[in-house]
């Protein structure tokens, strides 16, 4: 053991952990619980982690803040309600987070876009008041291995109408991952709605990452347990540099005081090495 500790420490390259977290950030009415309460616990454990890729952060980003410790904290993309007389009850945006404990000079570059597709106003999962989207940042590591981060929530819903928005979105995201990260390394998470028991969502899940060389890092809920799995972390290596998975699953830690889940989805994590191609 000993010998084996000498020689993970002595690797080359940079260590790091990633969280993908939907937070069940609605409004308490529609949460049915206390998001207020909740929202500082998650950001105080969320810090744990070097980067954090939350979703459902619409009501509670100061909640989320006020968890403690420096943190550097980016929101997604504005609601497509912006500027109009409904901003006041639907102007809350992609409510995507993406926050790092790494030093602010390593964010090199942030892009967020919400999705030209949706499905739903009054039903369907009410996904269009939403304005989902993607966020993608570049972060140096280490200070020597720039990687591209990417956080999404996409469509919800199991209709046809909801699958083909699924589908239009990474068709989205994908183009503009070939256009802007064509051969960077990658670290892609989210809850992609894209249910891994159905055969329709797992073909959309599997020809969305084979076409960007994803890989699934195996982050997800401990077996044995009731989630459904619709959250994923995927990871390709770039032109010059890889990226090993070292280990990933499920964030247990994100409970409250009564053993009971702080969210409405799992926490999945996987913690990764960097190093240079040569």
């Amino acid at each position: 053991m000993a010998l084996a500790a000498r020689a993970a420490a002595a690797a080359p390259g940079f260590e790091f952990r990633v969280l993908s977290y939907n937070t069940h950030g609605l409004p308490a009415y529609a949460a049915l619980d206390d998001p207020a309460r909740r929202f500082p616990i998650i950001g105080g454990k969320a810090r744990a982690y070097d980067v954090a890729l939350l979703q459902e952060n619409f009501r509670w980003n100061a909640e989320l803040v006020a968890g403690g410790g420096p943190w550097t904290v980016e929101r997604g993309n504005a609601s497509r309600f912006a500027g109009t007389a409904l901003c006041a009850l639907l102007c809350d945006g992609a409510g995507l987070t993406l926050a790092t404990t790494l030093p602010r000079e390593a964010l090199l570059g942030l892009t967020s876009r919400p999705y030209e597709a949706c499905s739903g106003w009054i039903l369907g999962a009410n996904d269009c008041l939403a304005t989902k989207g993607f966020v993608h940042a570049r972060i140096l590591l280490g200070g020597e291995y720039e990687v591209h981060f990417v956080n999404t929530h996409l469509d919800a819903g199991r209709s046809p109408e909801d699958r083909a928005a699924r589908r239009a979105e990474l068709a989205q995201l994908r183009a503009y991952l070939e256009r802007e990260a064509a051969t960077a390394p990658i670290v892609l998470g989210g809850d992609l709605n894209l249910d891994a028991a159905n055969a329709e969502d797992i073909a959309i899940r599997d020809e969305f990452a084979a076409a960007l060389g994803l890989h699934d890092t195996g982050a997800g809920a401990a077996p044995g347990g009731a989630w459904t799995k619709l959250d994923y972390l995927y990871w390709r290596d770039g032109s010059a540099v890889l990226l090993e998975v070292v280990e990933a699953g499920e964030a247990r830690e994100f409970v409250d005081d009564a053993d009971a889940p702080l969210s409405d989805h799992p926490a999945i994590y996987a913690r990764l090495r960097a190093r240079p191609l040569f």
